[in-house]
């Protein structure tokens, strides 16, 4: 039998971040839905499964819940063997204000499985030979003590076991505040043959002891913090399993590290970035390092002219002056100017001190304007 797995799609989402084109980014959003379902379709899928998030949260507009609506309708109807099976994330959980009340999901009809139990449940397809547990997100912070995975087990006559669940595995970067947790022990205890998770928005494979577990990501970009996942086509039979990713997102995430030492003005900056531009990107770049004290980059002067060559462009200066980074004879101490350079370099050495990233950017920042006005200059 062949699925496919998607999760975190996060339809409605408000896009933070990406001012004027939050309302694309939302379209953008939709139709990696609907052309993950398009997949579906083509690929005569027996399943989807929607392992959580599929809302960015359960307020969004009568309009985005009428279109994700419209796609499951769509898929069903052209697909007259393929059920779906959603299970609510910790965006869109199951509560009183659950988008999943809305009267359109249960006109879905038969083929279409919403899991409602907070215990876990089992839809087993008797024609497929296959048993798809889930267990639902509650909008209940207790929900983050449960063991998910100890509430599913193996269906005795089912071929395949498949599960869903919106949930965490022990990782450096999760503190484990959002979502209960399962470990890898669990997972390769759990005796289900595919696992389908969603929450982690990083694509990535965690099987153990013979079961396979993958968190497909979202379908589409959707912040700064990591590139797009893809839709996973998955073959299950009596050899084993294979998974294939199948990419839909129309854009790139690209992080960039630009050396101040390579710069010398505002235009050497906007060559470097430059070199970048693509309509199709969101590009995170970063100015790290030591500059002059003489060199005002006007990075948000920067990144404003060069926007449009962008999806969208995200430049954060972090450089920093070097301590007692001038020639004290060009400055004397008597003087404003050289009084004013010792004040905000001695500022910068004790936000060094105290290993303070965010004071070390503002101070040097500060000394570099306040220079360039004390030396005549005048504000953008």
């Amino acid at each position: 039998m062949r699925l496919l797995h998607i999760a975190d799609i996060h339809l409605g989402i408000k896009a933070l971040g990406f001012s004027d084109r939050a309302d694309d980014l939302r379209r953008r959003l939709q139709s990696a839905f609907t052309n993950s379902l398009q997949i579906a379709a083509e690929r005569a899928c027996d399943l989807v499964l929607i392992a959580g998030d599929l809302f960015d949260s359960n307020r969004v507009g009568r309009r985005t819940l009428s279109a994700a609506i419209s796609a499951l309708r769509d898929l069903l109807a052209a697909a007259d063997q393929t059920h779906i099976c959603l299970i609510p994330g910790n965006h869109d959980c199951l509560g009183e204000a659950s988008i999943y009340h809305a009267p359109e999901f249960a006109q879905l009809g038969e083929r279409f499985h919403l899991f409602t139990n907070p215990e876990g449940e089992t839809v087993y397809l008797e024609q497929l030979e296959a048993a798809v547990h889930g267990v639902p997100f509650v909008c209940d912070f207790k929900q983050l003590d449960i063991q998910p995975l100890a509430m599913l087990s193996a269906h005795p006559q089912a071929a395949f076991n498949i599960a869903m669940l919106h949930v965490g595995i022990p990782r450096p970067y999760w503190d484990g505040a959002d979502a209960p947790s399962i470990s890898a022990e669990q997972i390769a205890a759990s005796g289900m043959d595919y696992l389908a998770l969603g929450h982690f928005h990083n694509a990535q494979s965690c099987d153990a002891g013979g079961v396979v577990a993958r968190y497909c990501g979202p379908p589409e970009l959707i912040n700064l913090q990591g590139p797009p996942g893809a839709p996973l086509l998955v073959e299950l039979t009596a050899a084993g399993v294979s998974v294939e990713a199948a990419p839909v997102a129309s854009l790139r995430l690209q992080k960039a590290e630009i050396l101040a030492a390579e710069l010398q003005s505002a235009a050497d900056l906007a060559d470097k970035l430059g070199e970048y531009a693509a309509e199709d990107l969101v590009l995170d770049a970063e100015i790290v390092g030591m500059l002059p004290l003489d060199v005002r980059l006007q990075a948000e002067a920067v990144a404003e002219e060069l926007a449009d060559d962008f999806y969208r462009l995200n430049l954060t200066d972090n450089t920093a002056v070097a301590a007692r980074d001038f020639d004290e004879a060009d400055y004397p101490a008597q003087y404003v100017t050289g009084r004013f350079i010792r004040l905000m370099q001695e500022r910068i050495e004790q936000a060094q001190a105290a290993d303070d990233e965010d004071a070390v950017r503002i101070a040097s920042e500060a000394l570099r304007l306040g220079l360039h006005l004390l030396q005549g200059g005048e504000l953008e």
